[in-house]
């Protein structure tokens, strides 16, 4: 069974945290909300794009990654020529 492990607030999000996880072994999918004919009602009504899902037993390991990535700084080699870092 599938576990919601991070509420993506667009399709991007979801995509890297997706990708991210995969990375490291970890199988992941999204399950997305958004529809066009409802364009932005599901992200209002629950809160995001949509979520990242991993599969039972794997959820604290995928929150730790996802808590580790999202808090992470961009290193300087991330950043364009010209961009301040902070």
């Amino acid at each position: 069974m599938k576990k919601r492990v991070y509420m993506a607030p667009d399709e991007f999000t979801a995509i890297t945290i997706r990708e991210m996880l995969k990375g490291q072994g970890i199988d992941a999918e999204i399950q997305r909300f958004e529809t066009a004919w409802l364009d932005g009602l599901a992200k209002v009504m629950k809160g995001g794009w949509g979520e990242v899902l991993v599969e039972e037993g794997q959820e604290e390991a995928a929150e730790d990654f996802i808590k580790e990535f999202l808090e992470s700084p961009a290193s300087d080699e991330d950043i364009p020529p010209g961009e301040p870092t902070e």
